[in-house]
């Protein structure tokens, strides 16, 4: 399924963030996760396409989104910020935040800090990030699932992702997908072409790098407390349960921070849901958006 969609470009603090758009109504943003842009939306905006004003933004130093001239440029504060400006920019006054992976780290951030900007918010595989913080270091099993992170975090990251021409990535992610037909031979092109940008790579790694992500490494932040995270926007997650990133503690623990909460499981999915059930996925936010989805 495709539909047209048009480019366009916005300035926060002096450096200009490429998004995609199509669709009209009511206005939908979607963040992406790493290693991926705003092109992994593109199957679900394509279904939403009749029933949302659909943006897909990629975030700051990815795909044609210009990067930040430091790692403490990618700091949470700064991603939120940036989410808070593109709203302003496109002038609207309230918009369902949709986000993945990273791109779902910043939606539960800017729920948290700016509630006033958003309408709904719907989280796809990625935990919310104060029960994150305390899980990283009080369970053993999401400490050794997030062990990944601190490889990402250290000065030989690039050399790692990019070894034999990003073979972890092709395996863990474009391989399948293209196998089972979620992702076409020129989508996968797309990503390799991505990864290949050097600065993309190293902006998606400085995320991990700024914010100090992933199990306790003596230089990290301390948590918060949980009732500092709470969200009150209507919220909808998404899971694939075959996720092997995030342990399903992250979803036992939402209702203690997420009082207006509806979950959404799909057992044979995982971590890349967005590519393998786009249907499914881009019903569920049509339905939250328009007030048919119970909880």
């Amino acid at each position: 399924m495709t539909a047209p969609v048009t480019h366009g470009t916005v300035v926060t603090r002096g450096l200009r963030l490429h998004y995609v758009e199509q669709g009209s109504g009511a206005p939908v943003l979607f963040l992406h996760g790493f290693p991926e842009y705003s092109g992994a939306w593109h199957g679900v905006m394509a279904r939403l396409r009749p029933h949302c004003r659909t943006i897909a933004l990629d975030t700051r130093g990815i795909g044609r989104s210009e990067a930040a001239a430091d790692v403490q440029g990618y700091d949470i504060a700064e991603l939120v910020h940036d989410v808070k400006d593109v709203v302003a920019a496109l002038g609207l006054a309230k918009v369902t935040l949709v986000g993945h992976d990273w791109g779902g780290f910043i939606a539960w951030e800017v729920a948290m800090r700016h509630p006033e900007l958003l309408d709904r918010l719907v989280i796809v595989n990625a935990a919310h990030t104060g029960v994150f913080e305390h899980l990283l270091r009080e369970d053993a099993e999401q400490a050794k699932a997030s062990q990944y992170m601190l490889a990402f975090r250290s000065a030989r990251g690039e050399e790692l992702v990019a070894r034999n021409d990003f073979a972890g990535f092709r395996r863990e992610m474009l391989e399948p997908a293209r196998a089972a037909g979620f992702l076409s031979e020129a989508q996968a092109d797309d990503y390799l072409r991505l990864w290949r940008d050097s600065k993309s790579v190293s902006a998606g790694l400085n995320y991990y790098r700024a914010n100090k992500s992933g199990p306790p490494s003596g230089d990290d932040r301390a948590p918060r407390p949980l009732e500092q995270t709470r969200v009150t926007v209507p919220t909808l997650v998404i899971w694939g349960d075959r996720d092997v990133y995030f342990t399903p503690r992250t979803l036992e623990l939402l209702p203690t921070v997420v009082p207006d909460l509806r979950v959404r499981r799909f057992a044979d999915s995982d971590h890349w849901i967005v590519h393998q059930q786009p249907d499914a996925v881009a019903a569920l936010i049509a339905g939250f958006v328009e007030g048919r989805l119970e909880r």
